[in-house]
């Protein structure tokens, strides 16, 4: 007869699942239905002597025979329970209607439902990991004819006709297979582009991570001290506790609309985690054991281990008042240093250039301490600056001084001499939503005393002392001077201006426009105002709906978006005409951006392709060999999404972030919407390219808003 592990292979991955949650309900059940079982055992006597005989117990006590089948009755009952309960929650997951058609009559039953199922209780982070639905592979025909129509505002008729013949060609030959290459790639894969676009986007560009992969993000609109110890003691405290609950899997699952689960597997790569160079492939290796982090000061390496043994003798993370004290003594031991480590410029070198460095650094005494600090949970440095600006904070937390950033660390800190702060992210491993939930959590939690410094604790715990990290580089001198000098073209070039309009979104909304759309709109007349021509877009939109989701491309700019930005500039068009366009163009993005959020977007859909051609061994076909496929992005925009918790207010909130334009004869552009009435743009550009300048896109944007209010008013 069968016993009850029989049923595991009917489980599948959901078993590991259901022993996530109602493991005490269900022994619960269990327990209450034995003694049921035992209570009543005269009427259920036919019931029992079956259990008896199918689970072969009839060697053990009646009575025994009796609790132990009400046990296993009452506890398979709740588990059969959960499972019909996560099988519908998944189905109701792969319904998209609530953005297609928001205001139906299924969209509404399927939220009571959603609703329903989901309940009210605190889950386990990754708990709805084995439940995300798999990220689509789009049409065929429908990318082209997107793909098609997004790049007809942009290139000359000739270059048009050219794209358009190898669209065609594409479309009848290579494009069915390698189509299909992906489908059948899809239904073995949890997700069929993650590998693809880790790989291929990211490891194998050999681009340094300084200031060309790398974001930052700046400190709080009001800076709550300026004492840099007590200041860089809470953030630390209050990141770790972040990590801590990433640890423990007790930080709650974001969502969307406060009802959609979203992916949360990029969580596993926000902390402990490097990219480390090799030559033609980097890795991005994860530490899950780490205990320690790397404090850097004036040229001084730190490893500072973050637990302590308590009164019970459990390791248990360093209070601020703990960590107050071990930054102290950093300070003493750093103000007067005879021999600085000049050893992270490295990490601002192209990457082959650094792996070769790296390789032989593994060979020498230098061995330990580089383990030291890929291995750590983050790395924090004490900077000597003073930032006055929201772009001076920026450009230096983007930046450093070429020693005091280690740029293959997923997540890194600085804390400036007035008690500013910054976060710089290294990008392949994560992408911005993440590291800004937990810049979010932090600036919403630090706490300080009156005078600024930190609240006292009595702490009775013995601390194991910081480890100075020892670096022997007298072999590498030349090495150090050539990435020296190529840190400080890197970080010469960044031009960061921040800005913003007289107005928010507010305003926006109360025209019926959708926010979003409206200041891309504002971004291709800003644009087109400088260079009198319209600009190849790249917006990001997420698709962490789905397991394993990253971003997929929205592109803004149509031939509404391109007609509305011309008739700004003719007297003869109506005002009523260029309202018309405006709308037009601005409903065209957010179709376009709800199509890319469902991972319907051309974008990756084409990368795949390219990729899976590659792999296929097959003659690379005339599509992506065309011009216009390789053609850049010169605006590259992003907004930055806000309030992930519900202690966000407008004086604790980040005063946003940014990136570097993705090529030098472009910008990049991020955008923060605060509440109603605040916008904020970070404009970044190459400082050495003559045709740009982040000072006049900042202004244009600005000109451009104001037109648009105007022409709206």
């Amino acid at each position: 007869m069968p016993s009850l592990p029989a049923i595991a292979p009917f489980l599948g991955d959901t078993s590991r699942l259901i022993s996530y949650r109602n493991f005490s309900e269900a022994s619960a059940v269990g327990f209450l239905s034995a003694i049921l079982f035992v209570v009543f055992s005269e009427p259920l006597k036919t019931y029992v002597d079956f259990g008896e005989k199918w689970m072969s117990l009839s060697g053990l006590p009646y009575q025994m025979n009796t609790a132990m089948l009400g046990f296993i009755v009452g506890f398979g009952f709740v588990k059969i329970f959960l499972l019909m309960r996560i099988q519908l929650f998944k189905m109701l997951l792969n319904y998209q209607g609530w953005m297609t058609n928001p205001k139906s009559m299924a969209t509404k039953m399927w939220a009571l439902m959603l609703n329903a199922l989901r309940g009210n209780g605190r889950y386990p982070t990754f708990f709805f990991q084995p439940m995300l639905p798999k990220l689509p592979v789009p049409n065929l025909n429908v990318t082209l004819d997107r793909y098609l129509s997004s790049m007809k505002p942009i290139l000359s008729d000739e270059d048009y006709m050219s794209l358009l013949t190898a669209v065609l060609e594409f479309k009848e030959k290579d494009g069915p297979v390698l189509h299909k290459f992906l489908c059948n790639r899809a239904a073995t894969e949890n997700n069929w582009l993650i590998e693809y676009w880790l790989k291929y986007a990211y490891l194998t560009n050999r681009e340094p991570c300084a200031v060309k992969v790398n974001c930052y993000a700046t400190d709080r609109k009001d800076q709550p001290t300026n004492n840099q110890l007590a200041r860089a003691a809470n953030m630390i405290h209050y990141v770790l506790r972040f990590h801590e609950q990433l640890q423990d899997e007790t930080l709650t699952p974001q969502y969307l609309q406060d009802m959609i689960p979203m992916c949360m597997e990029g969580y596993r790569r926000l902390f402990s985690t490097t990219r480390i160079p090799y030559e033609t492939l980097d890795q991005l290796v994860t530490y899950e054991e780490s205990k320690h982090i790397i404090v850097y000061r004036n040229g001084v390496y730190y490893k500072v281990d973050v637990f302590a043994p308590d009164s019970d003798g459990k390791k248990k993370l360093l209070t601020v008042a703990e960590l107050h004290d071990v930054l102290r003594q950093i300070f003493q031991w750093t103000d007067d240093v005879n021999e600085v480590s000049s050893i992270a410029v490295f990490t601002s070198e192209r990457r082959d250039t650094w792996a070769k460095v790296r390789q032989r650094l593994l060979t020498t005494s230098n061995r330990p301490s580089l383990e030291a600090v890929e291995s750590a949970i983050f790395f924090v440095s004490l900077d000597d600056v003073a930032p006055k600006s929201i772009e001076e904070n920026g450009s230096f937390t983007m930046t450093g001084n070429g020693y005091n950033r280690w740029f293959d660390k997923s997540i890194q800190f600085s804390v400036f001499s007035n008690g500013k702060v910054g976060t710089n992210v290294e990008h392949s491993s994560m992408d911005a939503t993440l590291p800004g939930r937990l810049w979010e959590y932090f600036l919403q939690s630090e706490k300080y005393a009156e005078n600024g410094g930190i609240i006292p604790e009595k702490s009775k715990r013995t601390l194991s002392k910081p480890e100075r990290l020892e670096w022997d580089l007298k072999d590498f001198e030349e090495d150090l001077d050539k990435a020296l000098d190529h840190f400080r073209g890197l970080a010469g070039s960044f031009e960061l201006i921040v800005t913003s309009p007289d107005y928010g979104k507010g305003f926006i909304k109360k025209k019926r426009m959708s926010p979003d759309g409206y200041i891309q709109m504002a971004l291709q007349l800003a644009y087109y105002k400088i260079h009198n021509k319209i600009a190849k877009t790249y917006e990001s939109a997420s698709t962490r709906m789905f397991c394993a989701g990253r971003t997929e491309t929205i592109r803004p700019v149509s031939e509404f978006s391109a007609q509305w930005v011309k008739s700004m500039f003719h007297e003869r068009v109506t005002r009523e005409q260029r309202i018309m366009l405006l709308k037009r163009a601005v409903q065209y993005q957010t179709q376009v951006k709800v199509d890319a959020s469902l991972g319907m977007g051309w974008d990756r859909h084409l990368f795949g392709m390219f990729v899976a051609a590659r792999e296929m061994n097959r003659p690379t076909p005339a599509l992506f060999q065309d011009k216009s496929f390789w053609m850049h992005d010169t605006l590259s925009t992003s907004q930055t999404p806000t309030r992930y918790n519900d202690g966000w207010t407008l004086e604790n909130c980040c005063m946003g972030g940014g990136f570097q334009a993705a090529f030098p004869e472009g910008y990049g552009v991020s955008y923060m919407i605060y509440g109603e009435d605040h916008i904020k743009f970070h404009v970044t550009s190459f400082r050495t390219n003559d045709s740009t300048s982040s000072a006049k896109m900042a202004d244009a944007i600005v000109e451009s808003m104001t037109e648009m209010k105007e022409l709206l008013s």
